[in-house]
């Protein structure tokens, strides 16, 4: 390779968890990048003194954006580094040592993407981990799982910009105007140039998840909530597994409704219990995937709830997207 692979970790503000990202990043056993630091604003004095003891030397670029969502800053990343092979990684992330001397190699005049799962740090407290099961399981993110547990090597439509790695293609870049899904936007872009998309187990980085419950919810309501602008803009993308919460947020507003005109007409509740059926079955389906996820019983109650409020939070997010203009 001729020229440095160029890593970006686009952030607001300056934490600790940047600097656990750039000092993993040090320690790659791939060492021929520049890492693109693209935060708001530049360090304090303090947070500078502590960017220059994590061990990355020269190798960081540090270009302050403003304010701007992550969108906007790869693509400054993208428009000013001159580079020809892009690493992206989120704040909250770390890579494996590997991580790149796996991907590099598997990038092709035909397969332009390289991506593998973002799994949750094993440090992480429980708070954090509940968050992290609803990620891996069909349950919770449908097919999407694999991106949070390592899986056989395949090609895939979609993946996410917190651990990518791709060519650059003539006149692309990420829509600016998205929040969240540019990066699903991105890969199926990459799909209509007829180039691949390559999912590799070898490929991880480890990805702090949002702690239940507030942040956690707030995140899948964001996911629901662009993906009801998408399909209101008439782009692919959404299809019947992101209709699933919106149906059962309708199916939960049914039943009272259904019962009280049961009432209203004097009738006993009769067979109309049955109308609850898919409720317990949704409910002990989402017990037994958290107790097969959770590695200790103190995680079991927490990955329920989490599972309830990611699927409620997810349908209202795409519900609201769809009928209000941005």
């Amino acid at each position: 390779m001729n020229e440095p692979v160029i890593i970006v970790v686009p952030f607001t503000e300056w934490n600790d968890w940047v600097l656990d990202c750039v000092r993993h990043c040090a320690k790659l056993a791939f060492q021929d990048f520049v890492l693109w630091l693209l935060p708001n604003e530049l360090p304090s004095p303090e947070w500078a003194g502590r960017l220059a003891g994590t061990g990355i030397g020269a190798r960081v670029h540090v270009r302050p954006t403003g304010p701007g969502n992550p969108a906007r800053k790869r693509n400054v990343a993208m428009r000013e580094s001159g580079g020809r092979i892009f690493a992206l990684i989120d704040s909250d992330a770390y890579p494996r040592a590997d991580w790149l001397s796996n991907a590099l190699p598997l990038l092709n005049d035909e397969v332009t993407i390289v991506t593998g799962p973002n799994v949750s740090p094993p440090e992480d407290p429980v708070s954090r981990q509940a968050a992290s099961h609803v990620m891996e399981s069909r349950v919770g993110f449908y097919a999407g799982y694999i991106r949070h547990v390592p899986r056989t090597r395949r090609l895939v439509g979609e993946m996410p910009t917190c651990n990518m790695i791709f060519a650059r293609q003539d006149g692309l870049f990420f829509h600016e105007e998205l929040d969240t899904s540019e990066d699903m936007v991105f890969c199926r872009e990459t799909a209509a140039r007829g180039k691949r998309i390559l999912y590799d187990p070898g490929v991880v980085v480890f990805h702090h998840r949002r702690e239940i419950f507030r942040p956690f919810m707030k995140q899948f309501f964001n996911y629901g909530l662009d993906k009801g602008r998408l399909f209101r803009a008439g782009r692919p993308g959404p299809n019947l597994r992101h209709a699933a919460p919106v149906l059962f947020i309708l199916y939960l507003l049914s039943i009272p409704a259904l019962f009280a005109a049961r009432l209203a007409a004097g009738a006993g509740a009769g067979w109309h219990w049955l109308y609850l059926a898919p409720l317990f079955c949704y409910l002990a389906l989402v017990a037994f995937e958290s107790i097969r996820l959770s590695s200790s019983a103190r995680e079991i109650a927490p990955t329920c709830l989490a599972f309830v409020a990611a699927h409620l939070s997810f349908g209202y997010g795409a519900i609201k997207g769809f009928a209000c203009r941005r």
